[in-house]
């Protein structure tokens, strides 16, 4: 078997590839979530043994990235008849009440939508008069203390979401994509501002952690088809995702660029910007790229990540599980370029049920031996 945890990451990043792959198990963390729930303790024996491990760490909580300054964001957490969890956040300090809201249902980790913040255009008018807010500090302890927790096994994959995507998460989506057609100097205002606090505390976190860890940055899929084309990402994106390139580079920080969907379009874009990771590459139809396709593409530029679709894993057969790990690890084998085997998602279910346990083992255990045996 290859070297597997942060020894791993560090030879692929270091361009020095070994096979079989390095295999991640995305998302997955023994030490936090998924360690305590009792149906994922198989997979977090097998990973801790097997795997390399990226436990995400979420620095800031604010989804405006908004501190502790006149104008600040105020959290009510309720529970409804039906047991569903509703999160609201307000705006406090403006000229009126702004609020949105999110729900947290019984068997799922993550919180959804259920209201955004700005539904109108005096939402959108009042959000500009807000100038020279206080960015929200990023949580450097946690960062520091997950990093103590992975040890050797990995690194913090610290997670920060991008301006576009903050920006797009404040709007229902069809009015933002609207309002990028009909007014986009008030958008490209807000995106400016938000862009400001962000990076802001992406320079606090680069520099003041003290500790490795990987810097992934999220909401690029907001900006590519079926959104937007290679002119709308590049128009959108570019300078954001080059200042923090430079940024992290300065400070030593490796750096993961996170897109769902079809990314063949901006691929050569991302590379050059100078980023490690693109992540996580899916398959047809959700994907437009193979393995094959985006390891050749890479040129030696970064680490290809990802490969199975996390559907197949969740509901899948055990065959269709070998078939999948099986022609990743095809497309790969020849390649002698840097790649990482993972899934497409963090898994979220719980309680996680039978199938989709041993599909998760399943595809850490071919994948870290570089076979897909039997059928």
């Amino acid at each position: 078997m290859t070297a597997q945890g942060r020894e791993a990451l560090n030879a692929l990043l270091d361009d020095r590839v070994s096979w079989p792959p390095v295999v991640i198990p995305f998302g997955l963390d023994p030490f936090g979530w998924h360690g305590q729930r009792e149906s994922y303790g198989e997979v977090c024996a097998f990973a801790l043994e097997h795997c390399t491990l990226l436990p995400k760490v979420i620095p800031f909580s604010s989804p405006l990235f908004l501190g502790e300054g006149e104008v600040r964001i105020a959290v009510n957490v309720g529970v409804e008849k039906d047991g569903t969890r509703v999160r609201r956040l307000e705006l406090t300090g403006a000229d009126c009440m702004l609020h949105m809201e999110e729900t947290q249902t019984e068997n799922d980790a993550s919180w959804k939508v259920r209201k955004r913040w700005i539904n109108s255009d005096e939402d959108l008018s009042l959000f500009l008069t807000l100038t020279g807010l206080t960015p929200e500090e990023p949580d450097i302890d946690a960062v520091r203390a997950k990093e103590l927790q992975v040890g050797q096994h990995g690194l913090p994959y610290v997670e920060v979401a991008d301006p576009f995507y903050t920006v797009c998460e404040m709007f229902p989506t069809e009015l933002f994509y609207t309002k990028t057609r009909t007014d986009l100097p008030r958008i490209t205002r807000l995106l400016d501002q938000t862009e400001e606090r962000i990076i802001h505390g992406i320079e606090r976190l680069c520099t003041g952690a003290g500790c490795p860890f990987i810097l992934r940055l999220i909401g690029a899929e907001m900006a590519v088809p079926p959104f937007m084309g290679r002119d709308g990402f590049e128009r959108f994106e570019d300078r954001f995702y080059k200042r923090v390139a430079s940024i992290a580079r300065q400070a030593g920080v490796p750096t993961a660029f996170h897109c769902h969907g079809p990314v063949l379009e901006i691929m050569d874009s991302v590379w050059n910007m100078g980023y490690a990771f693109i992540e996580p590459f899916e398959p047809p139809p959700r994907g437009n790229v193979s393995i094959a396709e985006a390891l050749a593409i890479s040129g030696r530029r970064g680490i290809v990540f990802g490969g199975i679709d996390d559907v197949t894993l969740m509901t899948g057969r055990p065959d269709e599980v070998r078939a999948a790990v099986a022609s990743c690890l095809e497309d790969a084998m020849g390649s002698h370029a840097p790649y990482m085997l993972s899934q497409t998602a963090t898994p979220f279910h719980d309680p996680l049920s039978d199938a989709a346990r041993d599909n998760l083992i399943l595809f850490m255990e071919l994948g870290t031996r570089g076979a897909a045996f039997g059928a």
